[in-house]
């Protein structure tokens, strides 16, 4: 009996550890983004890629910021190269090509064993506690609740202005 309390114990402080909000990552130009900034906000993180045919999601991405920021949403880009046979650097990662004025942190792994502290969260049930969604390809969009609650995926195809994102920045779930 009392190895069950201690499991459930451990259980408990290991689930509170891997709250969205305690993840600190860095922006492309090196300062620190505190995820603890952005209680009470709607959250989109999209892994985000300027060599591939996707790319031109950069202007639907940044109208669905321009017209959501006020409304406690935030959209955060995070680059990888995971996709792609040219390697990007940070210093190398273009954003002026796009004119977006949403963050964008540092470049991120986003697939395979080495996969970036955020991406683990967002991609694997036992620590979203939500259910696993391996990232498919550049421009997969998450979506995080203003409760730091994970709440769905959708696939690089999608349009960022898919109704379900729309709904979800609204008021819906």
């Amino acid at each position: 009996m009392m190895l069950v309390a201690i499991i459930a114990v451990s259980l408990t402080a290991v689930a509170q550890s891997e709250s969205f909000y305690n993840f600190t990552t860095t922006t492309i130009d090196g300062q620190l983004y505190p995820f603890a900034q952005l209680k009470g906000k709607k959250v989109l993180i999209v892994n985000v890629d300027v060599q591939n045919q996707l790319a031109p999601q950069y202007a639907i991405l940044e109208e669905l910021y321009s017209q959501y920021c006020d409304s406690s949403f935030v959209l955060i880009g995070f680059p990888t190269d995971d996709f792609d046979t040219q390697k990007i650097t940070n210093q190398g990662y273009r954003l002026l090509d796009y004119d977006v004025t949403f963050p964008v942190m540092q470049k991120a792994t986003v697939i395979g064993d080495t996969l970036s502290p955020v991406y683990q969260w967002l991609t694997e049930k036992k620590l979203n506690g939500k259910q696993n969604a391996p990232v498919t390809g550049n421009f997969q969009k998450f979506m995080i609740d203003e409760n730091g609650e994970w709440v769905g995926v959708l696939p690089p195809e999608d349009s960022s202005f898919n109704l379900k994102i729309l709904n979800w920045i609204q008021g819906g779930k």
